[in-house]
């Protein structure tokens, strides 16, 4: 229990701390970090991708969803289906594509959009409310995206996204939590230990 407590705390502050940037650096940061996600080598070369719609004060990386569209990649967002505390992707076409759906995130709307072929996933840009250099992931407490990964005939490449100030020296993990392969921030793109055991 007291494990609980200590991890809902250490989200409260993360979350807090995110929250307290002014949205002009913010927006900067983000920026930043979209170009960085742009010149990844190893993402570039991902022919699908699974991203996701920031919500509240996450990192914006709708620039790159659009640019990577341009250059010819497949681009996945997806639908979250809190009942049964699933993700489903679908290809993004564009914003004409979205409506406001679950915690107010910007989401597929099944009747414009065409489910994505799970087989086909190369790479998945994670969002989180901390991260660590060995992988290591704090979500939001639903478990959604270690559920969707977990789920997966096949690891793709998993990049965690967010600001610079988020990656501390480690968040607390549970055995089943999938670490991550990158991060990437506004100050570049960097390997964790996870990266070598693909």
């Amino acid at each position: 229990m007291e494990q609980v407590k200590v991890k809902q705390a250490f989200r409260r502050q993360m979350l807090a701390e995110r929250a307290a940037l002014p949205a002009g650096e913010r927006a900067d940061r983000s920026r930043e970090a979209c170009r960085h996600l742009l010149s990844f080598a190893k993402l570039a070369a991902c022919r699908t991708v699974m991203a996701f719609h920031p919500m509240r004060e996450e990192l914006d990386i709708v620039p790159f969803l659009d640019s990577a569209r341009q250059r010819g990649q497949e681009v996945w967002l997806p639908l979250t289906l809190v009942a049964e505390r699933r993700l489903i992707p679908y290809r993004y076409t564009g914003p004409d594509m979205l409506r406001p759906g679950a915690y107010g995130i910007m989401e597929p709307d099944p009747a414009k959009a065409e489910e994505a072929d799970l087989a086909a996933l190369d790479a998945v840009l994670v969002p989180g409310v901390a991260f660590d250099r060995q992988g290591g992931r704090m979500g939001y407490g639903g478990g959604f995206y270690d559920r969707f990964l977990a789920a997966l005939d096949r690891k793709p490449m998993l990049i965690g996204c967010g600001y610079h100030f988020q990656v501390v020296p480690s968040v607390p993990v549970e055995p089943h939590d999938v670490r991550l392969d990158y991060l990437v921030t506004e100050a570049g793109v960097l390997e964790t230990g996870a990266a070598g055991l693909r």
